[in-house]
């Protein structure tokens, strides 16, 4: 079992049963569970904790547990630098199934100091998987030894300058750290949201993208879907990539609502909304730098000024509260990406 709960904490979990053996059949059962939790509690810390948590233990039939050993081990593989990390706490030692029922729970801690990454954003990825294995009394054969894995993800350090403590007087604790799942944007549509037009624009482009401009009949906007994400594009890291996806955005709202679409409604002043954001690599302006990226696969409309402003305000917190990095390096190859979500 693997539970994210955001890109700061989750945890995986793994249920072992052993089937214990003799003389050619089966004597007895037994079967513990292991729930590895990894948090990154703190927004100005690089600590990330892991908590193992040994439950549910209990046996049945011929067994001998106290001669029955656990062993849990970590595979902890650098994707991304070199960097050296500092370690801390205790891993579950190799105990027996009775020991760990008396002392059950344990805590890993990883840090890397800032300065160590890949450039521009100080950028360190590392995938940390835990396995757990079992070994029988001589006198006993059973199933599942292992190792078994429990699912985790990896986790990105980073010093980006665009991202929260990215200015701490310690030079080794600027930046944090998130874990490398796609978090999710939501917006609401419900009736009052501040940002409810921008939302009920994005929710029209994915469900119905035949009504938005500009027209085109195989238009299938990205970010609804695992396999399809965001990719954030740092204005920044390149101007001019951010500039043709507003500008491309807006002439499409001049084309269609006039050179005046900004003050042509009689309700109040009006902004071209866009989707995906101008701040992402799919923007209004993909097809311009990537010719072979689907050409008009993107919706553009003019929305109440306050609501855009409220829609750009959650996305900018958003990019902040969960260590959004720019999506693609030099190469053109993911860093990291996101989804979104209409309520």
């Amino acid at each position: 079992m693997f539970y994210f709960k955001s890109r700061f904490a989750m945890c995986g979990a793994l249920q072992l049963l052993q089937v214990w053996g003799k003389n050619g059949r089966p004597v007895g059962e037994s079967w513990f569970a292991l729930t590895v939790l990894g948090t990154a509690p703190d927004a100005k810390d690089r600590t990330v904790r892991f908590d193992y948590h040994f439950s549910n233990f209990a046996a049945k039939g011929n067994t001998k547990t106290s001669g029955l050993i656990v062993n849990t081990k970590v595979e902890q593989k650098m994707l991304v630098s070199h960097a050296q990390k500092w370690e801390s706490g205790l891993m579950p030692p190799k105990k027996s199934f009775d020991a760990l029922r008396v002392a059950p729970n344990y805590r890993h801690n990883v840090i890397f100091d800032a300065g160590q990454g890949a450039k521009p954003d100080d950028l360190i990825t590392m995938a940390y998987v835990p396995y757990v294995s079992v070994k029988y009394p001589t006198e006993y054969v059973g199933t599942n030894p292992g190792p078994e894995r429990v699912t985790f993800a990896a986790m990105n350090w980073d010093a980006a300058s665009y991202l929260p403590n990215s200015r701490a007087s310690d030079p080794k604790k600027r930046g944090g750290v998130a874990f490398a799942n796609k978090a999710t944007l939501h917006y609401s549509s419900k009736q009052g949201a501040p940002e409810k037009a921008v939302a009920d624009h994005l929710k029209l482009a994915h469900t119905n993208p035949s009504k938005t401009k500009p027209p085109n009949s195989h238009k299938n906007v990205p970010g609804f879907e695992v396999k399809r994400p965001l990719h954030r594009l740092y204005p920044d890291r390149d101007k001019s990539r951010y500039r043709a996806n507003r500008r491309k955005a807006v002439s499409m709202c001049v084309t269609y609502w006039g050179k005046d679409y900004a003050t042509s409604d009689p309700a109040g002043p009006r902004e071209c909304d866009e989707y995906p954001f101008a701040s992402t690599y799919e923007g209004a302006g993909q097809h311009s730098k990537e010719p072979s990226a689907p050409k008009d696969n993107f919706s553009a409309l003019p929305i109440p000024k306050a609501q855009n402003k409220a829609g750009g305000t959650i996305l900018a917190l958003f990019y902040d509260k969960n260590r959004v990095l720019h999506g693609r390096d030099s190469k053109g190859q993911e860093v990291d990406a996101y989804l979104m979500a209409i309520d």
